[in-house]
């Protein structure tokens, strides 16, 4: 029942109420028009037992100045042998922002007619997926109203914009057995010059010395390169509720997943071996790989990737599954960091990882929505010293630390670090 056969009824009581309270004929008349109203509504009502309908979705993106639209068409067929009425009705998903059409629509279509539902939207990133379009039909003067579920399955992932880093050359204190472009300090096959040892029977007769076997008639000597190998990185992003922070439709979170990307893609594009940990209010992670099908795992947990509400568990570093990282692997946090976060470098140490710390200054990102009165320039002066004890000790445990404020390019922050760091014993 719908607002005008509600309507409809209402008036046809209230005269029938009158008529009989007036004992008045004419006024039980005034009911005919009504009640032939809804006697016609009933009568062209379609039968739901010969109804059939066939509906497609499809999907489309383009990119533009960077910013993704997909394009969504939802096709419905009437496969019935009579005219229907019927409404589209789409609807709504979280992260969804409609740029371009309608969400629903009336038409007519008569047998093996076909109507289209045309609409666009952007989305800065998620999981999007379909199962069906609802459809309510009518009679032709929208009196009686059936809903129907229509199946139209779609699904389409809007995967966080990648930024393009240059290759940073990396120094880790250890390297994976892979050939790769790091200097691993071990004599094997390379292309720069190592040293000179004794030969063993199999060794190539290319790397023979020639000149220091000439020397001693009685030995041979093989000349040996440097072998290069790839590093393991590990890639932990904080996606705790209590770290985001949201500035209209601009999120700090977001920034963070977006530098995630970039390095990702960097280090898979140098031949590196790749692992992510996503650790909010759910654990999202992808276990060492390398190349596009790496890249392609780590984008899709970066996709899915919330900062919804967490338990108490999952509210602290303490309970961090650091272990999922291979031993002695370089580990990249992406935080602005808490109170209590100084605990995860200390277990990050002690347990033998390198590790580095990319922390999102909220402060600057929420600086041009404070108002400039005395009081808040000193909280936010007392804010600004507070995160940098944070870092201070953090920087103690020889951890390099950037403090990057989002509005600034991140790439020069993380060679300047990176180059600073080569040749430290300990990072």
């Amino acid at each position: 029942m719908n607002d005008k056969t509600l309507s409809a009824g209402l008036i046809i009581f209230a005269l029938l109420l009158v008529a009989l309270i007036m004992r008045d004929g004419d006024i039980a008349w005034m009911t005919l028009p009504f009640l032939v109203y809804l006697g016609m509504g009933i009568l062209q009502t379609p039968n739901l037992e010969k109804l059939s309908f066939n509906a497609t979705r499809t999907l489309e993106q383009t990119r533009s100045n960077g910013i993704l639209s997909i394009a969504v068409n939802v096709a419905i067929q009437n496969k019935a042998l009579e005219t229907v009425h019927l409404c589209i009705q789409e609807t709504v998903q979280a992260g969804m922002k409609i740029t371009e059409g309608e969400l629903s629509q009336w038409v007519t279509l008569q047998p093996e007619e076909t109507a289209n539902l045309n609409y666009s939207f952007t989305a800065t990133r998620g999981d999007f997926f379909w199962k069906s379009i609802r459809i309510v039909v009518s009679d032709p003067l929208g009196l009686i109203e059936t809903e129907m579920l229509l199946p139209a399955n779609a699904t389409i992932q809007v995967r966080p914009q990648i930024k393009k880093f240059k290759a940073i050359s990396l120094r880790p204190r250890s390297t994976v057995h892979s050939p790769g472009s790091i200097p691993a300090h071990l004599g094997g096959s390379g292309t720069d010059f190592f040293g000179i040892r004794e030969y063993h029977p199999g060794d190539s007769l290319r790397t023979l010395d020639w000149r220091l076997t000439a020397r001693h008639p009685r030995k041979f000597f093989t000349k040996e390169f440097e072998q290069e190998e790839i590093a393991e990185i590990g890639l932990i992003l904080d996606a705790r509720r209590s770290i985001d922070l949201q500035i209209g439709e601009e999120s700090l979170f977001e920034h963070c997943v977006g530098a995630t990307a970039s390095l990702a893609e960097m280090f898979l594009h140098q031949g590196h071996r790749v692992s992510l940990l996503v650790f909010g209010g759910t654990i999202l992670s992808a276990f060492p790989g390398y190349g596009k099908t790496q890249l392609h795992r780590i984008m899709s947990c970066l996709s899915k990737a919330k900062t919804e509400g967490e338990s108490r568990a999952l509210g602290s570093f303490d309970f961090l599954p650091i272990r999922m990282f291979p031993n002695h692997a370089l580990i990249i946090v992406i935080s602005s960091l808490t109170h209590t976060d100084r605990t995860l470098f200390q277990r990050l140490r002690a347990y033998g990882y390198q590790a580095f710390l990319v922390s999102p200054d909220p402060i600057d990102f929420a600086y041009p929505t404070l108002t400039q009165d005395a009081t808040n320039q000193l909280a936010i002066r007392a804010t600004r010293i507070e995160r940098s004890l944070r870092q201070n000790d953090i920087a103690q445990l020889h951890i390099p630390v950037i403090d990057w404020q989002v509005s600034q390019p991140l790439y020069p922050l993380v060679r300047n670090a990176l180059t600073r760091s080569r040749g430290q014993r300990e990072l």
